[in-house]
């Protein structure tokens, strides 16, 4: 029974990452905490993560170039490395507790306010933050694609565009802690028994949101991206709530 409710947990997480770019990790892994211990749901939900990625990253690969995300990628880098010696000296309540305002803060804005661009817009710069918070938040708290969906909601880029970056920036960040994950012997017999349950329900789920994509209006993405990072920042309130009960 544990096993089905697995599966049926990263079908949906491969739903909602198929329709948003990322959240996969943030739908499955409250559910997982129900049965699972943390050593084990971390290298689990790294992996995944990739691995939907990568599918995303196939699928839209003609839709983008490498280059408008390459600003992110090596931007991460720096943010991860800073981000573990942040990890050393700082309580990560606090940087969740940053991390929840700062999100929570950044949707109701959003929602508010009433964007006057409506093409595209690229910048190297908005890039290179993003992906720097990407690194550092998720070397620090595992909250690696809200600060990228952030910057997709900047560039103003159409459903299939952004889904095809938020892949390729995702497998190459999210991919170096799975070989660090791999490195230090997380990768037992019960995980592969897990992934092996986990994969093809995950690329099911998302194959089933794939026809939906056709039907999802640059606005209601943009709402959808916006939902996916609110809820992100109301996980992180929650977590300091707990934190203090």
């Amino acid at each position: 029974m544990e096993f089905v409710f697995f599966a049926f947990i990263w079908a949906l997480a491969g739903f909602v990452n198929g329709i948003s770019g990322m959240g996969a990790a943030l739908m499955a892994v409250p559910f997982m905490t129900l049965f699972m211990d943390i050593q084990l749901i971390v290298p689990i939900a790294c992996i995944m993560v990739t691995i939907l990625s990568s599918v995303l990253a196939i699928k839209y690969r003609s839709e983008f170039h490498l280059r408008i995300v390459l600003p992110a990628i090596i931007c991460a880098i720096p943010g991860a490395l800073i981000g573990a010696y942040i990890l050393r000296v700082v309580s990560p309540i606090i940087l969740e507790i940053f991390m929840s305002l700062f999100l929570i803060t950044y949707v109701i804005w959003s929602f508010l306010h009433k964007y006057s661009y409506s093409g595209e817009r690229n910048s190297f710069f908005v890039g290179g933050v993003c992906g720097f918070a990407s690194g550092l938040f998720g070397s620090t708290i595992s909250f690696t694609g809200p600060p990228l969906a952030i910057f997709i909601l900047y560039t103003g880029w159409k459903q299939q565009k952004a889904l095809g970056a938020l892949g390729v920036a995702l497998i190459l960040i999210t991919g170096t802690s799975c070989i660090s994950h791999f490195l230090a012997g997380f990768y037992t017999k019960e995980f592969l028994q897990y992934i092996m349950i986990g994969v093809p329900a995950g690329i099911c789920g998302m194959f089933l949101s794939f026809p939906l994509i056709k039907y999802i209006t640059q606005s209601l993405f943009k709402k959808i991206l916006l939902v996916v990072i609110g809820f992100a920042g109301l996980m992180c309130a929650f977590k300091v709530i707990q934190h203090f009960i």
